[in-house]
This record gives C-alpha cells, sequence and structure tokens, in this order.
C-alpha cells in the first residue's frame, strides 16, 4: 500500500490575511495540513467552502478573537472566545472563517471524502452527524489529537502511518461516532481476530504498518479495531508496536552484535535520531545509556 500524498493547498478568498505558512500530511485519505495564518489589523474574513467536506480546529489565537460563521454579517452565538474550537464544513456549504482584531491564528484543517467515513469508523458512524454543519465546538478529545496531527505535520522526517492514522481515525470517531459505542467494546476481539492481528504484527513490526490494513484483515472498522484491540491487549495498536518494537531493539542491543545505527534501521526507524527520541520517550534512557546499565 503506498502512501497517499496531500492535495494542493487552496485558500479561498481571503481579506485582510498577510501571510500563510502550511505543512501537509496524508493519512486515511485525510489531507491534514497545519495553518499558521499572519493577519493585518482590523476584521478578516476568508471562505472556508470547499469542494471537499473540511473540519478546521483552532490551536492558538493571539489578539482578539475568530469564529465561523454562516453570515458574514452576523455574529455566532457562543459563551467563549477562546481558542480550541473545532468546525465542520460540509463540502459545497459556505461559511465563513471572521477574525477581529487578531494577529495570529494557527489551526489544523482537515479535508476528505466524506464517503470515507464509513470505511475508518463503520457501524459506530452516525450518519446524522454528517448532514449539517457544526460552528462551535469544543470538545477535549478533539483538540487533543489536533494537537498531535500538528505536530506530526511539521515533523520533517516521514511519519509514522500507524500512528498517523490512528490520530485521524480518533479525531472523526470524536465527531461523528455514536455516542453509545463505549458499551459494545467489552469483550475485545475475537480469539481468532487477536491471534491474526498479533501474528500479523509480529511478522510486519519493522514495516510501516497501516491501521486501515490491520483492520481490514479481521473484518473490522479502523474504530472498531483499535478499541476491540485496545481491550484485549491492554494497549492501542500503534502503542503496542512501537513497545514491541523498543523490546525487539532491547533484545538487540543486549546482544551488542550491531552498532545502534544498524538496530535504527533494522526496527524501522528512519534513522539513529529518530530511534533514540522515541527509545527515551519510551525509556527513559538512550540506547546507548540503556545498553550501559545492563551491563553493569
Amino acid at each position: 500500500m503506498t502512501r497517499a500524498e496531500p492535495t494542493p493547498f487552496e485558500f479561498r478568498s481571503p481579506h485582510g490575511v498577510r501571510k500563510v505558512e502550511h505543512a501537509s500530511q496524508c493519512w486515511n485519505g485525510i489531507t491534514v495540513r497545519h495553518v499558521v495564518q499572519h493577519l493585518n489589523p482590523g476584521k478578516v474574513w476568508h471562505d472556508l467552502s470547499s469542494s471537499e467536506t473540511t473540519v478546521a480546529i483552532v490551536l492558538d489565537q493571539s489578539g482578539g478573537y475568530c469564529e465561523p460563521r454562516l453570515n458574514l454579517r452576523r455574529p455566532t452565538p457562543r459563551d467563549r472566545f477562546d481558542a480550541g474550537h473545532a468546525v465542520f464544513v460540509p463540502a459545497g456549504m459556505t461559511i465563513w472563517g471572521y477574525s477581529d482584531d487578531i494577529q495570529m491564528t494557527r489551526d489544523l484543517r482537515l479535508a476528505f471524502d466524506v464517503a470515507r467515513l464509513p470505511k475508518i469508523l463503520g457501524e459506530d458512524l452516525d450518519a446524522a452527524r454528517v448532514n449539517a454543519p457544526i460552528l462551535m465546538l469544543y470538545d477535549d478529545r478533539v483538540i487533543r489529537c489536533a494537537n498531535l496531527l500538528a505536530e506530526e505535520c511539521r515533523q520533517t522526517t516521514p511519519g509514522n502511518r500507524l500512528y498517523g492514522e490512528s490520530l485521524t481515525m480518533a479525531l472523526m470517531a470524536a465527531l461523528f461516532a455514536s455516542r453509545k459505542i463505549e458499551q459494545k467494546a467489552r469483550q475485545g476481539l475475537s480469539p481468532w481476530q487477536l491471534r491474526l492481528a498479533l501474528e500479523y504484527l509480529e511478522h510486519h513490526l519493522n514495516e510501516d504498518l497501516s491501521l486501515d490494513d490491520l483492520s481490514h484483515r479481521v473484518g473490522l472498522s479502523q474504530s472498531q479495531f483499535a478499541r476491540l484491540f485496545k481491550v484485549s491487549t491492554g494497549a492501542p495498536p500503534y502503542r503496542w508496536c512501537l513497545n514491541a518494537r523498543i523490546q525487539r531493539a532491547q533484545t538487540l542491543l543486549l546482544r551488542g552484535e550491531l552498532p545502534i545505527v544498524d538496530i535504527a534501521v533494522e526496527m524501522g526507524f528512519s534513522d539513529q535520531s529518530h530511534f533514540t527520541n522515541v527509545f527515551r520517550r519510551t525509556t527513559g534512557a538512550t540506547p546507548k545509556q540503556w545498553q550501559m546499565s545492563q551491563r553493569c
């Protein structure tokens, strides 16, 4: 399976926007953009509509306030004026992004074909929730996923596909999944599903794994698989794979037969620096420090 490329950046009908910076990635057929806008003083607006369905989450703002509007001249009723809100714009619907006296906004934008949601969410999808726009949604799950995706967009090295797909799936679930899905996850994967998933993961641990591929192998949507896998193993698929890769790397470090740079490549990390950073976050020590501590 090859990686999809982000669609070209399109910024429509800007008024008062001085400069736009952006970085893009693509996971699950969803183009994810981290966008920073530098604005002129006063009132600023632009058209958020697109031929694709769009979700935008305001991560940060400085100065005045910003909001989405159905009517450019009519403020949106609200009781909060801080950053952290999400906007859902159905394909082809005109919704305006409006701000007053803001110097900078930083947001995450996701552009996708709404027809992809059943594949990602399966029976967890609440179809009624994709038919109407959302103007101001403050949700801790959404902002948490959005901040992690923004961080991934800024990475200069290729990101982990399983991680990116897991984050986009989780964000879509927070926005469009039924609120009753938690009740369906008590028993986890069936024995054959768990065995098949773990065997596949063990044999392909150093590869750029795909959540979509994993879920398809056991006949589930991504959100169903991720939820049931966590019940069965105690960890989400990405975290389970990361822990397994670190444990395998530790075995290689104990043998002392390979230099650390070769272990990084062997375990599928982009380079030694990436491997070291992940190893330190997981174990609290660099690979070299951990290796020396085991020899004492």
